[in-house]
């Protein structure tokens, strides 16, 4: 443990202090600089990169813990270079916010065997306001304590003497600047150019790199180990008793069976049964509520962490807890399948796009968090459950990153033309350079009307794409290994 920055009296912590603030200006100087661009990929990755550089030298490296998650927050901005679909760059930027935010909820003290459900809500606050208030703190230490008099005056005087200077200055620089801009039109020119720099491009500069070295000091600060920077409350548990939590519980249970019961018509009339009832076809009733019944499944989860909080543990609170807890998780399992049932129904007539991809990724996520709380909470092991949830989050994020969704797309739509279904060319060329690959691919087997119609449109999209992505820092691997020798995005080729 290291001693806190708040004992300005220890020399360490100045020279500590000062170390804070060189990294937080090279960090927001670089950041000035890598996020200047439309959509910055490369840039980004670099910034949190060097964040995390910067955080791991401040700190005990001998902390793997800390490591790992420093580690973890540099590994999910490699997503943003490593994949080109923006549903997975917003993914992967809220794992780095999400990391990012565990690191300094672990340098308050707490480890990561000890992470509860209510302490990811905690360590994003956590994260946004010792960022906010840290840098005081790390002024305050690197200007030295109450006892340093002496030098405490010396530097008064110092920075006394440098305004007087600067006061006494200006006028004669002025006056000569103008008077020489007067006596030479390309001197003037040049200076009329700097002054509107650094009036209009020079302000926005100091600004961004200002309140990125402010919010870079605190977060730095946060990330040590010692005194945390901000003390939020402690959240405890009412303990009521379980008949409390019951009414929610039982109520859900009843929902989800009477749900489940009219799901159970519709399997065994068919479509003539929906046609009757509702009206509806097949494929406009498998169009309809697969995305609220995922977030009911969410909400009955959300609502069995919380029974399991509120009441007061006791063994027959327990027993009475996990009984309902298996009933639920046994409807939200049949409720699951009939959303999947849904989606199946629903690509199956219509195909597949990058959106009904990223809620069926969303609902294995869903699926993994039940099985989790299954192994943990209804097993009595419920300090196991966010633990384990953080694993089985990082698992899911890097395995959708590795499965690239958008290949996935093109290579169910193309298989659906080899079964005689009509290629949406319009939408397939809109797709990032994800697709790319798997669009070249299967240019062999599309029609050749569609696969010259999906040509002219990827030149058209990727044309004006390149206007976008002529900076460097837009870059990332999808993208450069799209472009040809000439450095255009080189589209499919078809076969005549």
């Amino acid at each position: 443990m290291t001693t806190p920055l708040r004992e300005p009296t220890a020399h360490p912590e100045r020279s500590r202090a000062f170390t804070i603030i060189a990294a937080a200006i090279l960090i927001a100087v670089s950041g000035d600089v890598l996020l200047r661009s439309g959509e910055p990929r490369l840039g980004f990755t670099l910034l949190v990169s060097l964040v995390a550089a910067c955080a791991l030298i401040l700190g005990d490296r001998t902390d793997r813990e800390r490591t790992l998650l420093i580690a973890g927050t540099a590994a999910a901005a490699l997503g943003f270079v490593l994949r080109d679909a923006e549903p997975l760059y917003a993914i992967d930027l809220l794992s780095v916010l999400c990391m990012g935010a565990l690191t300094v909820w672990r340098g308050s003290g707490r480890r990561l065997a000890q992470l509860e459900v209510l302490d990811a809500p905690k360590a994003a606050v956590l994260a946004v306001l010792t960022s906010l208030v840290g840098a005081p703190d790390v002024l305050r230490a690197s200007g030295g304590g109450d006892s340093d008099v002496t030098e405490r005056a010396a530097r008064t005087a110092r920075t006394r003497a440098f305004a007087i200077g600067t006061a006494l200055a200006l006028p004669p620089l002025l006056l000569v600047m103008v008077l020489l801009g007067a006596a030479d039109s390309i001197f003037g020119s040049f200076l009329s150019n700097a002054v509107d720099f650094l009036a209009l491009e020079g302000v926005h500069h100091v600004v961004v790199i200002v309140v990125l070295a402010w919010l870079g000091m605190g977060w730095l600060l946060g990330t040590l180990a010692g005194a945390p920077v901000v003390r939020l409350p402690e959240v405890r548990s009412p303990r009521l008793p379980f008949a409390s939590a019951s009414v929610g519980l039982y109520g859900l249970v009843l929902l989800l069976t009477l749900f489940l019961g009219t799901q159970a018509r519709v399997l065994f009339g068919g479509a003539a049964y929906l046609s009757a009832t509702a009206g509806l076809t097949v494929a406009e009733y498998a169009r309809e509520g697969f995305f609220q019944l995922v977030v009911v499944a969410g909400i009955v989860l959300v609502t069995l962490l919380a029974a399991d909080w509120l009441v007061v543990r006791t063994d027959e609170t327990a027993r009475r807890y996990r009984a309902a807890g298996t009933v639920l998780v046994g409807l939200v399992a049949l409720l699951l399948l009939s959303a999947v049932t849904r989606m199946w129904l629903y690509v199956a007539n219509f195909g597949l796009t990058i959106d009904r991809v990223m809620a069926s990724s969303v609902m294995v996520w869903v699926v993994a968090a039940f099985v989790t709380f299954a192994a943990t909470m209804l097993r009595g092991r419920g300090e196991r459950f966010a633990p384990v949830m953080l694993l089985v989050t990082v698992g899911w994020v890097a395995a959708l990153n590795a499965a690239n969704p958008e290949a996935m797309v093109v290579r169910a739509n193309v298989a659906r033309v080899v079964a005689g279904h009509a290629f949406d060319a319009t939408y397939h060329a809109k797709l990032s350079a994800d697709a790319l690959p798997a669009l070249r691919a299967a240019a062999a087997q599309l029609p050749a009307a569609e696969c010259a119609a999906l040509s002219q449109q990827l030149d058209e999209v990727w044309a004006k794409r390149a206007v976008v992505r002529s900076d460097w820092r837009t870059l990332n691997l999808p993208y450069v290994r799209a472009l040809d020798s000439a450095g255009r995005v080189a589209t499919v080729g078809c076969v005549r």
